[in-house]
């Protein structure tokens, strides 16, 4: 019996979003399942996994960055500096009635967040997201790691976020006030809506555009027959 509902996270909204059919071959379908279509991990990925790993060890237990990744050095005293209890790696999820739940907890679980960095204090909250690539702003992560945690941190009342763009050593701040929560979660309803009810029916549309079919993991599997145009063409 299928499960009554199907947990979403920022990734899996964004990909649903941009098309169905993507999601269903590389997350819902089940493994073994003829459509699944697992995840390769590229040598970006991998980088971009280890200075992760690298930065949330020297954050979390203190331990001194490998030389490759010492110029973020500056950048992890900068967020070691700001007053309140470090977290690394936080898992924030929400049950259908928007209770705080484990992110594992499978039978309840609803939406899920990963916060890369977090700094605690009071009614104060900064969350952040270390980015590997070029920079590309779209607020609706950091929108769900605001929604998430005022759920969370039932103390604060102000939660501010930002992506930290390791190779510029620039940030992208934004700012959420929990007056606001109403207004977050109208951005995000209708989508996840959506979501449930391609679910329910098993109803998982493509959509072919130019440029996401020519770095598709379904297309370069050979099981999308509508893409736009030849993986990686």
């Amino acid at each position: 019996m299928a499960a009554p509902h199907l947990a979403w996270s920022h990734s899996r909204l964004k990909t649903f979003k941009e098309c169905p059919g993507q999601l269903w071959h590389t997350s819902v379908a089940p493994r073994g399942h003829p459509d699944r279509v697992e995840y390769e991990q590229s040598d970006a990925a991998r980088a971009g996994s280890e200075v992760d790993d690298a930065l949330t060890i020297r954050i979390g237990k203190g331990t001194p960055l490998p030389a490759k990744y010492t110029k973020h050095e500056a950048m992890v005293q900068m967020i070691m500096a700001q007053p309140g209890a470090k977290l690394t790696q936080l898992q924030l999820a929400l049950d259908r009635s928007f209770k705080p739940c484990g992110s594992k907890d499978w039978d309840n679980v609803w939406v899920r967040a990963i916060i890369d960095v977090a700094v605690i204090n009071g009614n104060y909250a900064f969350f952040g997201d270390w980015k590997n690539g070029q920079i590309w702003l779209d607020e609706q992560q950091l929108r769900l790691f605001a929604t998430v945690g005022f759920h969370h941190y039932q103390e604060v009342d102000v939660i501010d976020t930002s992506y930290i763009w390791l190779a510029h050593n620039q940030l992208s701040p934004k700012l959420y006030h929990r007056r606001e929560l109403n207004d977050l979660w109208s951005t995000f309803l209708p989508d996840v809506e959506r979501l449930q009810v391609a679910w329910k029916n098993t109803d998982w549309p493509k959509t072919p555009s130019p440029r996401a079919c020519k770095w598709c993991a379904v297309n370069k599997a050979g099981k999308c027959a509508v893409a736009a145009v030849k993986f990686g063409k």
